[in-house]
């Protein structure tokens, strides 16, 4: 567990990617970047290359596209399909026992899907992925903000234990962002859809990290739910152990004693941003907060709702 001195450092623990020259480009045959290859997952991929005809890759340099015979969404999803599947049949890398059968879209320049592929492969390939965190709250009667907090299940496959948003999830290829939101409500925390049709789209986090899988672009829609201060989440899935209402001091504590899922941690000092908690009087490194919470991307992502 990493202790934090300041919210800054939390972000830079979540926010880690810097420019690397030994990063292998992944593009698209008209040359938008969608990935990032770290050189342990292109030693694979060359050998795999090798043992299909036509090869369905074409490496050159620094970079990866897909070969000039993959025209289509369907033909690049199949190319990258029969990939994770060999890697996972022969167990070459450790992030594909964590499959989850549940496809991501990989976005091209247009904003549309150019091909899906398996979740939990997105490391390996350092696409850009999806989802939506809601900040589930209630204000006590003198007006003082209140968070709920989800403590993740121990048998989750990452993060046991750890302190995340009330609800989040990524987003399903197919899905939109709301219908997202009101799945996982339910999924996650008993919300019903009544209720969680109240969550408001408040902004959008983005930061790059780094993890034990390789590299992950994200960008998370935040929401947020005010709920009545009588009502309780409650687990329904088991991917969460339990809630706790906590005022943002208990909140904070808990961050800087380095609890919470790190990129978690980043959507709630968005939300302690956004409501006042965390101000440019009372905090020295308030703009460079900002620069972590929005980090710029080099990968396109959907030009309409999804």
């Amino acid at each position: 567990m990493v202790v934090f001195n300041s919210y800054l450092q939390v972000l830079q623990h979540c926010d880690s990617v810097t420019t690397d020259a030994n990063h292998v480009s992944f593009r698209l045959c008209d040359g938008t970047q969608v990935g990032t290859i770290l050189p342990g997952v292109m030693d694979a991929l060359a050998s795999y290359n090798q043992t299909v005809t036509p090869a369905p890759f074409v490496l050159t340099g620094n970079t990866v596209t897909f070969g000039n015979h993959l025209e289509t969404m369907d033909q690049r999803t199949q190319a990258v399909s029969a990939l994770m599947d060999q890697w996972r049949q022969d167990k070459t890398f450790p992030a594909l026992a964590g499959w989850r059968d549940e496809l991501y879209a990989v976005y091209g320049s247009d904003g549309r899907p150019a091909f899906v592929m398996e979740r939990a492969a997105t490391p390996l390939l350092g696409v850009a992925t999806f989802g939506v965190h809601i900040n589930a709250f209630t204000r006590d009667t003198d007006g003082k903000i209140k968070m709920w907090v989800a403590r993740r299940a121990a048998t989750k496959p990452t993060w046991p234990n750890c302190l995340d948003n009330c609800v989040a999830g990524g987003i399903p290829y197919t899905y939109s962002t709301k219908e997202t939101v009101i799945k996982e409500c339910d999924e996650e925390a008993s919300i019903p859809h009544d209720i969680a049709a109240r969550a408001y789209n408040a902004g959008v986090v983005t930061y790059y990290t780094s993890t034990e899988h390789g590299l992950q672009p994200e960008a998370q829609y935040v929401y947020d739910l005010e709920l009545p201060i009588d009502y309780q989440p409650a687990p329904k899935d088991g991917e969460v152990g339990c809630f706790y209402l906590w005022d943002l001091d208990q909140v904070k504590e808990k961050m800087l004693q380095g609890e919470f899922k790190p990129n978690c941690a980043l959507v709630a000092i968005d939300f302690m941003v956004r409501h006042g908690f965390i101000t440019a009087d009372n905090d020295p490194d308030y703009i460079d907060l900002s620069y972590h919470l929005h980090r710029t991307l080099p990968f396109p992502g959907p030009k309409k709702a999804q």
